[in-house]
């Protein structure tokens, strides 16, 4: 065993247990006799076209790493890092329902995404990762903890006067995240107006610090170690029971990543559209209209196949429309990435710009008016991409939609 190949070694069993069909470059899904809906790898369509680009390569490059057929090295890396570890291959790996199949891969593999993260996390062990662009982020991450290079002390500059929130205590400390803080603050400021109205009041620290996911998902672990230890104290300190967030990737980070490496981890983590679901269902928040015009709606990655939270953003939608809500081809756990996850839209923007335009199309499709999510890296993405390609459609968080109505 080499050291810097420690996380791929006690993988070693997962990934001998990829039997190389490829169905994770794009699967038909659905009963084996009549499939329903098409799910592909995203560098499917817009990598080299090499087997690396999608999960069936990296397996035989994690293979070939730990026989030592080849050494970790800056271009290995940069193709290893193309991936937005959105997991579609894992929902698609060894089709289940195929009758002629008697061994699950997808079984004994478990969770892809994670061979792809531990495979980053060694690359970086052996001093060949992240990309350029990662590491800038992650000198300034350690300076302002923040990866927009922006300053700590102006994270809460995006709360209007008029909205009233906690030092601490209250229903759930409202966890912003960085994107929605410094970025795309008209998420943060919807979801804190909807709180007060629904009379829900809500912790809001200026200590946040970023929750970490860039750095778990590019393979810097340690300092991911550290804004666990640090947000985890501040949540202690905090005096509550709930978090909440507005963005996917904190969402998953926060509910899924922190507890594996916390001795205890005390807290209930929602998304806000969980929250919304739950005062518009018990009469705590009046939707006062509707929206006109069709909305169609982008699962998350990390809300969605990462997470399995389908139902509260189609409860919401079906509250506040007041026309036809269009699912998009593939949806649900069968969605398209919208490119931005991973890292690759940082290191590898042109990429994501090519993936987010896919989605686009495939939401011009439904006819709708309305391209919503609720995610800031898939609206930023999908919003860069609308200025490439010229549509109609209206890309907006579904809080945005929410706070039009009540």
């Amino acid at each position: 065993m080499t050291n810097t190949l420690k996380r791929l070694n006690s993988l070693e069993e997962k990934i001998l247990s990829c039997v190389a069909i490829g169905d994770c470059r794009g699967a038909l899904k659905g009963s084996y006799k009549k499939p329903i809906l098409e799910i592909t790898c995203p560098l499917r369509d817009h990598g080299s076209g090499f087997e690396s680009s999608f999960a069936r390569g990296r397996f035989s490059i994690a293979r070939a790493l730990l026989e030592r057929r080849i050494l970790p090295s800056e271009g290995l890396a940069e193709v290893i890092y193309q991936c937005t570890l959105c997991g579609s291959c894992r929902e698609v790996c060894n089709n289940p329902e195929n009758p002629c199949m008697t061994i699950s891969a997808k079984e004994n593999i478990g969770d892809h995404v994670e061979i792809w993260e531990n495979l980053r996390s060694d690359l970086v062990d052996a001093n060949v990762a992240p990309m350029p662009r990662h590491k800038e982020l992650i000198k300034h991450q350690r300076k302002e903890h923040n990866p927009y290079f922006e300053n700590h002390k102006d994270r809460l500059n995006w709360i209007l006067k008029d909205l009233k929130y906690l030092p601490k205590g209250g229903d759930a400390f409202f966890f912003v995240g960085c994107t929605s803080a410094y970025r795309l603050d008209e998420i943060s400021t919807s979801f804190l107006e909807i709180a007060n109205k629904s009379k829900i009041s809500l912790t809001v620290s200026p200590d946040e610090r970023c929750c970490g996911s860039i750095n778990l998902r590019t393979g810097t672990e340690a300092l991911f170690k550290e804004y666990v230890e640090y947000n985890n104290q501040l949540f202690e300190n905090s005096e509550i029971e709930k978090i909440v967030t507005t963005c996917s990737g904190c969402y998953k980070t926060l509910s899924q990543d922190y507890p594996k490496y916390l001795d205890s981890w005390n807290f209930q983590v929602l998304h806000s559209l969980e929250m919304i679901d739950e005062a518009i269902s018990q009469g705590n928040l009046k939707i006062k209209e509707k929206v006109n015009g069709i909305i169609t709606y982008h699962d998350p990655c990390h809300l969605g196949r990462h997470s399995g939270i389908y139902d509260a953003p189609r409860n919401v939608i079906d509250a506040i429309k007041k026309d036809e809500f269009v699912e998009m081809r593939r949806n649900k756990k069968y969605s398209y990435c919208c490119g931005a996850g991973g890292g690759v839209k940082s290191a590898f923007p042109d990429l994501a710009l090519e993936i987010a335009l896919d989605r686009l199309k495939e939401a011009e499709e439904t006819g709708a008016d309305y391209l919503t999510s609720s995610c800031p890296f898939c609206l930023n993405n999908l919003r860069e991409a609308t200025t490439i390609f010229k549509t109609q459609l209206k890309v907006v968080d579904l809080l945005e939609l929410v706070k039009k109505v009540i």
